[in-house]
């Protein structure tokens, strides 16, 4: 039997700081330091010479030296174990152990805060605004927030059965406020569940052991940036602002509770035995206890006259509002929804059958004529809210027939009703307005070039034949409508195909007047999708990809320019001069003649048969030594006084004119050659190019419409793709 020495060994944890601890973080840069106590040191026991030790730190990793440093990954309780041992290794001298706590840095935590102090609820109206504000460590998933109600029956918005009006029913939900870039204002969401931004936190260990000489400086952790030398990711945290509502009023002194938490199954940490769940020292659940009292004891203030019952909530943007674009024949669906003061659906309510007018010509509910009741139809879609739980709402249809306008009719749907606040028994009488034009189909239409051919003309043009002059019905009847006249709409067959055979070119290979089709083409060839915004747009309805392809098309090319053109001089023996010569003016006696300056003249060369704009500024600067005329006007001249040569008695020089004369002539010679006529100034003002053919009498765009009045929601290109779309789903 060997010979062996025990005694009791101890050993102390130290710090980053280098101070007595025993709990620390799991962070690599906060390792502990764990050293020996050699036995014998203190003079009581006999002194061990060439102790060997090792440290077991319970995390499966281990030490061997007499001072072991060690870092934790995870949190949690950790027995630390010393064992000392002869410099022969084969017997235990004395052993201890400790536990100590490693906690995360960054704990995986939540809180909720109300921007007031009390968490004070109002029956159908928003919460003030609650910050959920978390964090998490570097190991775990950030997590998502979810919610509970008790203390009263009414369900949460996502267990509703699948109903396109649940919008109707009472329940409650979380929301999230949504900024709206398109309509510039902000709604409010229901979410399912709290989802949160997420940023990542960095920290680094500032401080020195004064290894520069310069002095030694306490050891610290501080947050700061990933670029930062040193940093170490770990963790995250991230917020949300959401609002709470319920429809339902709780009962006096029974509160209703609402329990926010983290989800504890999917919450982990890594351990010895691998990963598990755990809380420890995590708090993942919070509750807010409160009354839901009545809605803010306000009145109905108003109706609001909706496409689907969903009005605007507080400050909350106006989205399904009636579309201030309606057509004839177009149902009109709308639900109408009571509001108090400020902006809230009152639910609580029941209400009579709503009394209804149309207005015309309004401004306002309290201005216009009403419209006689032969222009419309109004029907009750109560049977469809059956299944709602409240007795206050209204769906109704609205469809204007074909009496009502050929243009478009402003029009105003102005609602009163009755309703009685069942908690309160308060019987209120308040009204609501909805204004709208009603367009007819097809109001806005506009034809290409080569979509006016009348194939019903053409087919009675071929019977050259006696015997097939009298066969109206083959040839009118049922040619002629088939291929079409030339009122006929530019879907008929016969101008579908006139269009595609003379607009071949341009809808197939010219980018800016092809259609989308063919600019998807036309972006594979050269191997370049990005000239094409969105490929769907091909795969649209023919009648929907039409307008799309036309009203794609840039603006000048879409409306084409006007002819600037001033030199239709050549009447071609036509005495009048509406199509021909709109630029020539009356012929002048050039004996008498008195030119203004500016004032162009035309002259006719009678061998070639030319007309020449003559430029009536150039003799004025050469004229500086001739007499006035005889007006005594120094701006004019006489055109019998024109001179083709230099004349060092008058002064008179060159005039530039561009005629064609004899070295040595008079004026009544220049009669022999030339004819003047005065200028009739005028643009010839036709258009040209573009797509739109403006003479084609099914056109109703105009040509001077601006484009401030084309594009935009509600303007002119927005309605003609409502019409098609409407068109194209046969909702007329």
């Amino acid at each position: 039997m060997s010979n062996i020495k025990t005694t009791y060994a101890l050993f102390d944890i130290l710090d980053y700081k280098n101070e007595a601890v025993l709990s620390s973080y799991s962070l690599s840069i906060t390792p502990l330091t764990f050293k020996a106590r050699i036995p014998g040191n203190d003079g009581t026991t006999p002194p061990l010479n060439d102790v060997k030790a090792t440290f077991d730190f319970g995390d499966g990793s281990f030490g061997h030296l007499l001072t072991s440093t060690h870092a934790y990954e995870y949190p949690g309780k950790y027995n630390v174990r010393l064992v000392l041992r002869d410099c022969n290794n084969n017997s235990v001298l004395a052993s201890y152990s400790t536990d100590i706590t490693i906690t995360d840095y960054i704990t995986n935590t939540f809180t909720a805060t109300f921007t007031d102090t009390a968490f004070n609820l109002s029956a159908g109206e928003l919460s003030a605004p609650l910050t959920i504000t978390s964090q998490t460590p570097a190991y775990q998933d950030f997590q998502d927030i979810y919610f509970s109600l008790s203390g009263f029956d009414c369900p949460n918005y996502y267990n509703l059965k699948s109903n396109k009006f649940n919008n109707l029913k009472n329940y409650y939900s979380f929301y999230e406020k949504d900024y709206l870039p398109v309509l510039s204002g902000y709604e409010y969401v229901e979410i399912n569940k709290i989802s949160l931004s997420s940023e990542n936190i960095y920290i680094r260990l500032s401080g020195n052991n004064d290894t520069a000489g310069v002095g030694p400086t306490a050891f610290a952790i501080v947050n700061c940036i990933s670029a930062d030398s040193g940093s170490l990711l770990v963790g995250s945290s991230g917020n949300q602002i959401v609002y709470f509502k319920t429809e339902q009023q709780t009962p006096w002194n029974k509160p209703v509770t609402i329990s926010l938490f983290k989800d504890r199954n999917n919450i982990f940490a890594k351990g010895t035995q691998g990963y598990k769940n755990t809380d420890y020292l995590n708090n993942f659940t919070v509750s807010l206890s409160s009354l839901v009292g009545a809605t803010s004891g306000q009145a109905v203030s108003s109706i609001a006259i909706t496409s689907n019952g969903i009005p605007s909530e507080s400050d909350e943007v106006d989205t399904f509002t009636i579309s201030p674009v309606q057509y004839k024949g177009l149902g009109i669906p709308f639900i109408l929804s009571p509001k108090n003061s400020d902006n809230y659906t009152m639910k609580a309510l029941s209400a009579a059958t709503p009394v209804f007018s149309l207005l015309s010509g309004h401004d306002n509910a309290l201005t216009g004529v009403a419209v006689d009741t032969q222009y419309y139809t109004m029907s009750s879609l109560g049977s469809t809210l059956s299944t709602i739980d409240t007795n206050f709402w209204y769906r109704g249809l609205l469809t204007f027939n074909d009496n009502l306008s050929t243009v478009p009719a402003v029009i105003g749907l102005s609602a009163r009703c009755i309703f009685e606040n069942t908690l309160t028994s308060t019987v209120s009488t308040i009204t609501g307005f909805a204004p709208f034009t009603c367009y007819p189909k097809n109001y806005y239409e506009i034809y290409k070039h080569n979509e006016d051919i009348n194939y019903q003309e053409v087919f009675n043009d071929l019977r050259f034949q006696e015997i097939l002059i009298d066969k109206n019905i083959l040839f009118t009847d049922f040619l002629g409508t088939i291929f079409g006249d030339v009122s006929s709409n530019y879907t008929v067959l016969g101008k579908k195909l006139w269009e595609k055979v003379f607009n071949f070119p341009s809808n197939n290979n010219d980018i800016d007047f092809c259609d989308i089709t063919s600019l998807v083409s036309l972006s594979e060839l050269v191997d370049d999708p990005g000239l094409v915004f969105d490929r769907s747009l091909s795969q649209q309805p023919a009648l929907l990809e039409r307008i799309l392809s036309n009203l794609s098309v840039s603006y000048n090319n879409f409306r084409g320019t006007k002819n600037k053109f001033e030199g239709n001089f050549d009447p071609q023996g036509r005495t009048t001069r509406d199509k021909y010569g709109k630029n020539l003016g009356e012929k002048l006696d050039s004996l008498t003649y008195e030119i203004t300056g500016g004032t162009d003249i035309v002259a006719y060369e009678k061998f070639g048969e030319v007309y020449t704009r003559l430029n009536t500024f150039q003799p004025l600067c050469a004229l500086s030594g001739a007499a006035e005329s005889t007006s005594g006007n120094a701006n004019t001249y006489m055109l019998s006084d024109y001179s083709t040569y230099i004349s060092n008695a008058s002064g008179a020089v060159y005039w530039g004119w561009p005629l064609m004369l004899p070295g040595s002539y008079t004026i009544t010679d220049v009669n022999k050659f030339y004819d003047f006529y005065s200028l009739s100034a005028a643009y010839d003002n036709t258009i040209i190019g573009g797509l739109v053919d403006y003479d084609n009498g099914l056109t109703t765009l105009s040509y001077d419409t601006p484009l401030s009045s084309l594009i935009g929601q509600d303007n002119i290109f927005d309605i003609m793709v409502r019409d098609t779309l409407f068109s194209s789903l046969s909702l007329f």
